[in-house]
């Protein structure tokens, strides 16, 4: 849910009183109570897992870290839940406080908890549900360690291995009907289910996929569920329920004798203002809001324009260039030849901004992981290879993929389409602007000064092969603020700063 336990509109933004009288608005931690209260008063045997990231997003998360969380979780009787990338913002020692406090298993077969005792408590490789006699199997993306604060104490083994050594283990029990939560990605499920034994059903989230029984509907990434044969030939079954809440996966499943899977139906519940919010989620909500609103309510400034950001994971986006700016902004009233180009990651990027006031809590949501400013200095050649492996979607260096893209100023970053791919691209060049002079190529030789944020001068995304180690500056969420503040009303418009090299030849 990344903590998105009060309703929120089509920008995953909060919701103002105007949408809410509309019905504008989706999910909510009162929204999840109703239906998961129906399913199980309706159906046999009903279980209820969690495929993580249930933290980090919103206010409820950016000022009181897991204190919501447990208590909702609670409150509906998860049965078992996984590690996120997420759950670890905090690191280990907060994550091990959070499950100190559930009432469920946390579950992760992948990662060795030897070095870690406090994890070692609260996290198993596997649980077993007694009344049913099914196993649960868990395992996280083993990209985590460039995107989260893992750190040292949590090394990470590969997902089928993992996933085949604890069925075997399960097998040992008696233990036939077995299915997997994970945090990872939807193409990543679908590999570990072909590469594994007798996992009738894996339960996922981290890709935010809306998965659909119609693979032509728009907006579909997949089907729901998406069917792939693994070792033994028979069929896994892989699911997720997009993200933030907004729907509730249902699945129907009977196993056969042998493990397999003999019946299996379901679909995934909307969570719209057509569905009445439990009163006293509502009246918890409330409650715990209340601790911050007055903080969050402050404006900073204004908007002329909706800032979407799921722009920002393809291209050049609006959002991409006030954050790019603020960035130079914040060096520049410093020293002005303290940066040369301004570089993001767009994953640091979580929501959008809708036109008219700015406040407080947009910067804290929008921007949640409390990423400080970092200037390093790259040459040219150095910062063709990182813009080269994010268009390829690999590092040139260390040859594992690389999981965001970027937003840049004062650069002009040319590609081309790589034929027969939607999602790869090939760099042609670079040209930069020193000063008020015309654009010039980037010369491999030179340095150039970059501003950036901890997470990418840290490793995350696999942008930078290697952590590099600069002095924290002031925080992004404090920057904004001040940009806000000293330069509105911002109007963003695009800029040019990331160019199909075709486009730009017949414009």
């Amino acid at each position: 849910m990344h903590a998105h336990y009060d309703q929120f509109n089509k920008s995953r933004a909060d919701c103002s009183s105007e949408e809410i009288a509309k019905g504008e608005c989706f999910g909510g931690a009162a929204r999840q109570v109703t239906p998961i209260n129906k399913l199980r008063n309706t159906h046999l045997n009903p279980l209820l897992f969690d495929a993580s990231d249930q933290g980090q997003g919103t206010l409820f998360y950016a000022l009181n870290k897991f204190n919501a969380t447990y208590r909702l979780m609670n409150r509906l009787k998860y049965d078992a839940m996984t590690i996120g990338n997420h759950e670890l913002d905090g690191w280990p020692e907060c994550l091990a406080g959070f499950y100190e406090k559930l009432k469920i298993s946390a579950v992760c077969a992948n990662i060795d908890m030897s070095k870690n005792p406090a994890l070692a408590k609260v996290v198993k490789p596997y649980t077993i549900i007694d009344k049913f006699q099914l196993g649960v199997i868990n395992y996280i993306s083993t990209t985590i360690s460039k995107i989260s604060n893992s750190g040292p104490t949590m090394p990470f083994m590969d997902h089928a291995e993992a996933a085949n050594k604890y069925v075997k283990e399960l097998h040992s029990l008696a233990i036939k009907h077995i299915i997997a939560i994970r945090h990872n990605s939807y193409n990543e499920d679908q590999q570990v289910a072909a590469q594994t034994y007798d996992l009738s059903m894996i339960i996922g989230g981290n890709s935010h996929l809306y998965l659909s029984a119609d693979i032509l509907e728009p907006g579909a990434g997949g089907l729901y569920p998406t069917i792939v044969k693994n070792l033994n030939s028979q069929s896994t079954y892989v699911v997720q329920a997009k993200l933030w809440g907004k729907y509730i996966g249902y699945l129907d499943i009977k196993h056969a004798a042998d493990g397999s899977v003999a019946r299996l139906s379901g679909r995934l519940v909307h969570s719209t203002t057509e569905i009445t919010g439990d009163p006293f989620m509502k009246s918890q909500v409330a409650q715990w809001s209340s601790k911050f609103t007055e903080l969050g309510d402050k404006v900073i400034g204004k908007l002329a324009t909706d800032l979407i950001y799921l722009d920002c994971k393809i291209g050049e986006c609006l959002f991409g260039n006030p954050i790019t700016d603020a960035l130079l902004y914040e060096r520049r009233r410093i020293a002005l030849d303290s940066a040369n180009i301004a570089f993001t990651n767009s994953e640091s990027i979580r929501g959008g901004l809708k036109c008219g006031q700015v406040k407080i809590r947009d910067t804290l949501v929008d921007f949640p992981f409390s990423n400080a400013l970092v200037d390093i200095a790259l040459a040219g050649k150095q910062f063709k290879i990182l813009v080269a492996g994010i268009f390829g979607c690999k590092s040139l260096v260390n040859g594992d993929k690389v999981g965001s893209f970027f937003q840049v100023l004062c650069s002009h970053v040319n590609y081309r389409p790589v034929p027969g791919s939607l999602t790869t691209r090939e760099l042609v060049n670079i040209d930069v602007k020193p000063s008020v002079e015309e654009w010039i190529p980037m010369d491999d030789d030179k340095e150039y000064k970059i501003i950036t944020n901890e997470c990418v001068t840290c490793g995350g995304n696999n942008m930078l092969h290697l952590p590099i180690d600069s002095p924290l500056l002031v925080s992004l969420e404090d920057t904004l603020v001040s940009y806000f503040k000293d330069l509105s009303p911002s109007m963003p418009v695009l800029e040019g700063c990331i160019r199909d090299i075709w486009q730009v030849k017949t414009s």
